[in-house]
């Protein structure tokens, strides 16, 4: 797909008055440390230049809703198209076995409809088809203090379950050559697991499912570091970062991001596909938790983000780190106002 055959700005509801988007161009780097940077940008036009090996990319981009939030965000005719069109540079520059791992929203309707929309599906297919990535897994993001909803389907007129999870979804640009490996994300056994492991294993005999599953008196009995975890992410979506940057926001007088994800998502997906000093990059940075993550990480990062307030408030979570330096212009922003 050409860089002119989708505008950067297509698509897009109006954001709020006192938040101030990226003109069509504008790469200002916002803020720095040793091992990253956070750039004012619209993606589509700082990643088609970057030129760098990408080892992952870990993005949240804004969902396709009908009530645009308060940065604004592409609408479902469009949203296949805006989704590939940001990801394109991304993709070019990944590592053979890169990954790409996107959270997006599993709540969107057909108009005036109960029915979900197939938006996800067209938009993997397109992922697949148009960018030439292979579809590693798809991991629910079950979050069970997500406020009830859809509103109108499930709490009004009583005919749909309110959600409690969203998709991500895991893509790679060559499954024989993926770079994860599930040793890095090992979790802690049970108690009975490790029990077991202590006592040489089940000591008992036993056949489930007609004989595909059968247990054997040393089984569970070898010495393993840790346990492989389940494809499905169970989060609330507050965390401390989270709360840190609402606080700094506030004492900024800047508006607080809308939608935000725990640090430690992106940081699940960087340990888990990624070795220390590797690039990892997020095309829409919001709080820029990926970078967070990237930087306690050991790994080099690269965020781009359009709402320049968002940058801000997010800056103040990296002032403790190594080589940290902010671009004097960013001091003037506060409280609506920017220079």
């Amino acid at each position: 797909m050409s860089s002119s055959a989708f505008p950067a700005s297509a698509g897009y509801g109006d954001s709020r008055k006192d938040l101030h988007k990226a003109a069509s161009g504008v790469k200002l780097v916002a803020f720095s440390t040793d091992l990253g940077v956070a750039i004012w940008g619209r993606c589509q036009d700082v990643f088609s230049g970057l030129g760098e090996p990408i080892a992952l990319c870990v993005t949240s981009p804004p969902y396709p809703l009908r009530q645009a939030r308060a940065y604004g965000n592409p609408d479902e005719a469009r949203y296949v198209d805006f989704i590939c069109h940001a990801l394109e540079p991304v993709v070019r520059n990944l590592l053979p076995g890169g990954s790409i791992v996107l959270n997006i929203s599993n709540d969107i309707f057909e108009p005036k409809s109960p029915a979900r929309s197939l938006y996800v599906e067209r938009l993997i297919l397109a992922m697949h088809d148009r960018l030439g990535l292979a579809l590693m897994d798809r991991m629910p993001w079950v979050n069970f203090s997500k406020p009830p909803g859809p509103t109108y389907w499930a709490c009004v007129n009583r005919v749909q379950l309110t959600t409690a999870y969203e998709p991500v979804f895991w893509f790679t640009n060559d499954p024989e050559r993926v770079r994860s490996d599930n040793r890095r994300v090992l979790e802690a056994h049970t108690d009975r697991h490790t029990r077991l492991m202590h006592a040489g294993g089940a000591q008992r005999t036993a056949t489930y499912g007609d004989g595909a599953y059968k247990i054997r008196p040393d089984s569970y009995g070898r010495v393993t570091e840790g346990k492989i975890p389940r494809n499905v992410i169970q989060r609330g979506h507050a965390c401390n970062d989270t709360r840190a940057y609402r606080e700094h926001a506030a004492a900024l007088g800047l508006p607080p991001h809308g939608a935000m994800y725990p640090t430690s998502i992106p940081d699940f997906f960087i340990r888990f596909l990624t070795e220390p000093g590797e690039l990892v990059v997020d095309t829409f940075g919001g709080t820029i938790k990926t970078g967070l993550a990237a930087e306690r990480l050991g790994r080099r990062w690269f965020v781009t983000e359009w709402i320049l307030e968002y940058l801000r408030g997010a800056a103040e979570l990296f002032r403790n780190h190594s080589g940290f330096d902010m671009n004097p212009a960013l001091l003037a922003v506060r409280g609506g106002s920017a220079s």
